[in-house]
């Protein structure tokens, strides 16, 4: 599994790099009238369940409303999938536990660019649903339960983009992941 990581982090990391940067970064990348539609990968979080170390995947869309003070508020949505696997071999008991977690959350966050081209830091929360599948098969047929819940998330992160549409993206706290590493693409003005 720290294969698959690391490979995915030299993936983003390089192709990243490849959009060098031009110096043309909007100095308010998340200016009002501006949408921002990124995806991250990160060490999930185990809702309901799950041991371990489960991968998350991410996608979140911020399209900036208004300005507030030196930055601007934006509304989006985010959708958000983990998964677990728990492999369990002692003596003759052989079983198998698997987790996928998926869920929809609407979001608001502060964005501010502290007047540096390309840059954009934000901070923010959420609230949604969340869907949780279990799975074991411990128990001759199997067993398997679906959870649904109320999901709340906050984070905080930062963006920075090498041009005007395409940046690289980090965001931490309780969403999905503990922390995600990702793309972002600007949309808008």
């Amino acid at each position: 599994m720290k294969t698959h990581i690391s490979l995915l982090l030299v993936l983003v990391l390089t192709t990243g790099l490849s959009f060098k940067s031009t110096g043309q970064g909007p100095v308010d990348p998340a200016r009002p009238g501006s949408g921002i539609f990124g995806f991250g990968f990160g060490p999930g979080i185990p809702y309901f369940g799950g041991g371990g170390f489960g991968p998350a995947i991410l996608l979140h869309y911020d399209q900036s409303i208004w300005k507030a003070g030196p930055g601007s508020v934006s509304l989006g949505g985010q959708i958000g999938t983990s998964f677990y696997l728990n492999d369990f071999a002692h003596h003759n008991i052989n079983y198998a536990e698997r987790w996928t977690n998926l869920g929809f959350v609407f979001r608001a966050a502060y964005h501010c660019g502290w007047k540096v081209r390309g840059l954009d830091t934000y901070a923010g929360f959420g609230a949604g649903t969340l869907f949780s599948f279990y799975h074991n098969t411990e128990y001759g047929s199997g067993y398997q339960d679906t959870k649904v819940g109320f999901l709340p998330t906050c984070f905080i992160g930062g963006s920075y983009f090498f041009n005007r549409t395409v940046g690289m993206n980090a965001e931490f706290g309780y969403n999905f992941a503990f922390a995600s590493i990702g793309m972002d693409f600007r949309i808008g003005r």
